[in-house]
Formats: C-alpha cells, structure tokens, sequence
C-alpha cells in the first residue's frame, strides 16, 4: 500500500498540476478576464476534483476492491494537494515573476466586472438608482484590506481555502467509494 500512497495520488496530481499549469499559462496569453469566466475556471476545478475520485478508484482497483474511508480520503486529498499546487505555482511564475502588471489589470477588470455585476443584478430587482451609489474608487478602497489578488498571501490562503473545499466533496467521494473487507472470524 505505501507504494500505491507514492504512486496513484502523484500520478492524478501531476496530471492535475500540468492542467492547471498549462490552462493558466493560455489564459494569461490570451486574455486576462478568462480569470474572472466561470465559464473557464469551474471545468478546471472540476476537473481536478473528477481527477481526486479516479484516484480512489484506481486505489480501489489495485487494492482488491477493498479501501477503507481514510484510505481513500487519504487518496483523494494527496492527489488535490498536487493538483492545486499548480495554482500556486502558475500564480507565482505569472502574477509575481514574469508580469507583475497583470496582477494590477486583473484587479482593474475585477472592479469593473464587480459594476458591472452589482448594477445588473440591482436592475434585476427593479433599484437601478440605487446602482449609482457605489463608486470604483469605494471598491478600491474596500480591496485595500484584503490581499492582494495572486500576491504571496492571497496564494497560501487560496490553495489551503481550495484543499478544505475540495476536502468536503473527498469526505462524500470517500463515504461512497469505500468498502471496508469483511472481518473473518478464526
């Protein structure tokens, strides 16, 4: 079983990691505001998440059928571990090493999508004068507070977020994939 801790989880993790290495790299290329597309960041995530439960199974394969709760929780989390490192990585060869004023356009585009978002959804519930009452300059002071967008601690603090996160949908998968060898009495 040590063998197959070091050698399934690493396997989907590395595959997760270059997914998230490359798709960041191509949405750095060609446009930044893919960073802020649900569109394009939810499929990623879930991606790694579908790439966490193959662990589980192939674990469960290799294992006769037999893999215990933690087991696979244990599965689940090293190949997410190495899968988001990807993040990290990809967020600090970007935003911080190679074009630090993409970080500063990425908050540009927050705020204007954050306008953009506020005023559509107070039209929706009938307060369009109301969506005049937040300026960007407010919001720029509200981010002041909060780390910077992909700046060392907003990195550290999304990667441990996104581990927790992934973590209850592992705990699920677990309870699911699970199946514990019959106690055989002598």
């Amino acid at each position: 079983m040590n063998n197959l801790i070091k050698e399934i989880p690493v396997k989907y993790g590395l595959i997760g990691f270059t997914l998230i290495i490359v798709a960041y790299f191509a949405m750095w290329q060609i446009d930044l505001g893919l960073f802020l597309n649900p569109l394009i960041t939810y499929p990623i995530s879930i991606i790694v998440f579908i790439l966490g439960v193959v662990s589980q199974t192939q674990a469960k394969k290799q294992l006769e059928g037999y893999l215990s709760f933690g087991t696979a929780l244990l599965y689940f989390i090293f190949t997410i571990a190495i899968a988001l490192l990807g993040y990290v990585i990809a967020g600090l060869l970007i935003f911080n090493i190679i074009d630090p004023g993409a970080k500063e356009e990425l908050v540009e585009l927050s705020i204007k999508a954050a306008m953009e978002m506020s005023s559509t959804i107070l039209s929706w519930f009938g307060m369009e004068d109301i969506s005049g009452q937040v300026s960007e300059e407010q919001i720029r002071q509200q981010m002041k507070f909060s780390p910077t967008p992909f700046g060392y601690a907003s990195l550290i603090i999304g990667y441990i977020g996104n581990i927790i996160m992934f973590t209850v949908g592992g705990l699920i998968s677990s309870l699911i994939i699970k199946k514990e060898k019959p106690y055989e009495f002598e």
